[in-house]
């Protein structure tokens, strides 16, 4: 996928750093681990590149892991950090005060935290992290995320975000992530779901946003379906909050989720290309990226496309494809195999403000 984006020096820096990140991993084969949430199948890795612009960046996401012990235990995110603070010389400053709440020995939930890396052509690499907010339990993820962003100076900031999540679990917080830099152009975001959310709600989500307009946003949740209705697997919404200097860098990007809305992905290929049909390049890109990553053929079911995402305004458009190795099966269930303490019906997480992570 380096080769495929070009991406020169900062290619081999990216596979550099993600030996590094993956060391707690040792030489375990993937039924060795625990499944992961970071791909729905299980697989423990996610990749995500651009598809827009001349200067595309190529991201990792991880999941510190240890074989025979379970994906909750924090002690090997807590090493992945160390590692990279010693190695990269990251910021650790924010994460050490958001870790005393996110990253428990007690966790609630099978999943604690991810990682990320990303670089671009001749840039450096620049990590971040994915905490999750639900480790006291669904109930607690809003009280969690008021509590993580008074740890970082950034509760003013908290009406950007919105109001607590509805009675039908629209809005509801799941991730908090840090850039791990202490430069102008770092960013903290918080994730959240929208559970039975149409493709017109989605637009009303967003439309207080800049450049998100109605039926752009449509056309890209019809990559869920012609009438998408994301009550089985929500949509997902993106706001940067500000930046490491307290600079307001408020952004959203809306995340469409792919594997459950399509028999096999053969067909998210047919309907990713239509909607990329205006700009050749990004098609092109879009299906290298793809054959990279595919290992069997598109036909046979679900779990190479995870997301894709889409941020419009600023310095342009930036649309995102998220792929899977798929180290598991095809045909991930909903909300991924890794979590499996979740039901399918989403009014167990959603009433009262509850939310799946």
């Amino acid at each position: 996928m380096a080769r495929t984006l070009g991406l020169g020096p900062g290619g081999a820096g990216l596979v550099a750093a993600f030996h590094t990140m993956t060391q707690c991993w040792g030489t375990a084969a993937a039924g060795e681990l625990p499944l992961s949430d970071v791909s729905p199948d299980g697989s423990p890795i996610e990749f995500a590149a651009e598809l827009d612009g001349a200067h595309p960046a190529l991201q990792f996401a991880v999941e510190p892991m240890a074989p025979g012990v379970p994906a909750k235990d924090p002690a090997a995110a807590r090493k992945v950090m160390s590692t990279l603070v010693e190695r990269y010389g990251v910021d650790a400053e924010r994460w050490s005060a958001v870790a005393e709440v996110l990253l428990p020995d007690d966790a609630a939930c099978p999943h604690v935290a991810m990682y990320g890396a990303e670089a671009r052509r001749d840039g450096p690499v620049r990590f971040k992290v994915w905490f999750y907010l639900d480790v006291e339990g669904p109930l607690r993820n809003s009280d969690l995320l008021d509590a993580a962003l008074e740890r970082l100076g950034l509760s003013a900031r908290r009406p950007v975000f919105g109001a607590r999540p509805d009675e039908r679990g629209r809005g509801v917080p799941f991730l908090l992530s840090l850039d791990l830099a202490d430069d102008a152009t770092a960013r903290v975001k918080v994730y959240a779901r929208h559970f039975a959310g149409s493709a017109d709600e989605m637009a009303a989500t967003l439309a207080g946003h800049p450049g998100f307009r109605s039926d752009e946003v449509r056309s890209l949740c019809r990559l869920a379906g012609e009438r998408p209705d994301f009550s089985t697997q929500p949509a997902v919404t993106c706001v940067s909050l500000a930046g490491a200097g307290g600079v307001d860098r408020t952004r959203a990007t809306l995340y469409v989720p792919l594997w459950t809305y399509a028999p096999n992905d053969a067909l998210i290929r047919d309907r990713m290309c239509r909607f990329l049909a205006a700009q050749p390049g990004a098609v092109q890109r879009y299906e290298r990226l793809l054959a990279d990553v595919a290992h069997r053929p598109l036909d046979a079911g679900t779990g190479v496309h995870n997301y894709v995402s889409w941020r419009p305004g600023g310095s342009g458009l930036r649309r995102k494809i998220y792929l899977s190795p798929q180290m598991h099966d095809v045909n991930p269930p909903l909300f991924g195999a890794g979590r499996s303490d979740r039901t399918e019906g989403p009014a167990a997480w959603t009433a009262a403000g509850s939310g799946r992570a």
